[in-house]
């Protein structure tokens, strides 16, 4: 018998390879196309409205006007000095001295992948906050981690839960990963004190400790805590423009303590040699001089939406159903009443016209839990969320009726 060409090739795949099997959004796509107006709270896209196209066709121009032939030329492998000057100059503004160990990625993503690649080997133990970034596990699967879900209250991670899995197992997690402000998927900030003691516990057992900002300066009240890396240039920061400019542009950045810098410039050229020097031109002419007061305007426009959605939750969700109020970010995490599962409601709030992302997205699948949801408000008007919500709430009590059928 002759065996297929392509079932040969798949014989011979890594094992890292099922970490490729199948996308997160797979098993919920299908539910998404069976209402002609489904209103989505899926995406964590800015705002279409508050893309600077103007300034971008005129910084593209500029760019390009500007550009000597050389700089198509492969160079630059830590990135654009002007633009990794202009980053350095607003995370002092923040708090967080990044001194000249600034690098370019492509979003802060590619910069999950880069701590993935440097420190962990197949069943080492990774740190992640329960829930976390799908992208994060999406990003470290592919290194064939053991994950530590560890549980978040109101002040964030629970490090005391970390040190007593440490003590029990006799494991040093390898790596930990958290987004600590304004977190996707909970909203949720970490305190202060939080915050140092897991900068403590890291330093303690020798940690990577990974920040990740994309949501820092989406803030609508009292700003948060300073970041972590303004605490102690031992942790690995990653910041991005594509909540603050546009993720298109796939635009962040990197900023790691010196012993790991120089290891971190041979992964990236080994993955993609430099960044497209073009368009980190076009985004440093873009943001410079602009980019602070287009933040300023973002604040208020996103918190009307954020508004906007926590007052719908509360006219429209019925009893039994719980949600965090975020201070800043993009999202809202919704815990069901007792018994229902966001997976089995999917498909119900979709017939009304309403998705999200289901909680069991967020964590690794030997850990999911499915009795929460994330909804995003930033991509939606104020009249959609209204509209959606109220959607929602019908299919919260729909799924409850069916429950005590």
């Amino acid at each position: 018998m002759t065996v297929d060409a392509s079932t040969r090739l798949i014989d011979r795949l890594a094992h890292r390879s099922a970490s490729y099997a199948a996308s997160p959004w797979a098993a919920i796509d299908p539910h998404l196309t069976s209402h002609p107006d489904l209103i989505y709270f899926g995406s964590g896209a800015p705002a279409a409205e508050l893309y600077p196209m103007a300034r971008f066709a005129w910084a593209a121009g500029e760019a390009w006007e500007r550009l000597d032939p050389r700089e198509l030329d492969y160079g630059e492998l830590a990135g654009y000095p002007p633009l990794r000057e202009l980053i350095a100059r607003r995370m002092a503004g923040l708090g967080i001295d990044a001194g000249v160990k600034v690098m370019i990625t492509s979003g802060s993503q590619q910069g999950i992948d880069f701590a993935g690649k440097l420190f962990l080997d197949p069943g080492d133990v990774v740190v992640v906050e329960a829930p976390t970034y799908i992208g994060a596990l999406q990003a470290l699967g592919g290194y064939e981690p053991t994950y530590w879900s560890i549980p978040m209250d109101d002040e964030g991670i629970d490090v005391e839960e970390i040190r007593r899995r440490i003590a029990v197992t006799g494991l040093v997690p390898k790596l930990a990963y958290v987004v600590p402000t304004y977190q996707n998927p909970t909203g949720r900030t970490m305190s202060l004190a939080r915050r140092r003691a897991l900068i403590d516990l890291c330093g303690e057992h020798g940690i990577a400790l990974v920040e990740d900002d994309p949501y820092g300066e989406m803030t609508y009240g009292a700003p948060p805590p300073v970041a972590m890396r303004g605490l102690s240039t031992d942790v690995i920061y990653l910041g991005t423009f594509s909540k603050t400019m546009a993720p298109g542009m796939r635009v962040g950045w990197m900023v790691a303590p010196d012993s790991i810098y120089d290891r971190l410039l041979l992964a990236k050229e080994a993955t993609d040699i430099n960044a497209a020097r073009p368009v980190m031109r076009e985004l440093h002419l873009a943001a410079d001089g602009f980019i602070d007061g287009h933040v300023a305007e973002a604040r208020p426009f996103y918190r009307r939406r954020r508004d906007a959605l926590l007052r719908a939750l509360r006219e429209h969700m019925p009893t039994g159903t719980t949600w965090i109020e975020p201070d800043g970010g993009f999202f809202v995490w919704v815990t069901l009443p007792a018994g229902l599962t966001a997976m089995d409601l999917l498909p119900i709030a979709a017939r009304h016209g309403a998705g999200f992302l289901p909680g069991r997205l967020f964590y690794p699948p030997a850990d999911a839990i499915d009795d929460s949801l994330r909804l995003s408000f930033s991509s939606l008007t104020e009249g959609r969320i209204e509209t959606g919500i109220g959607r929602l709430g019908q299919a919260v009590a729909e799924a409850l009726a069916k429950r005590e059928a």
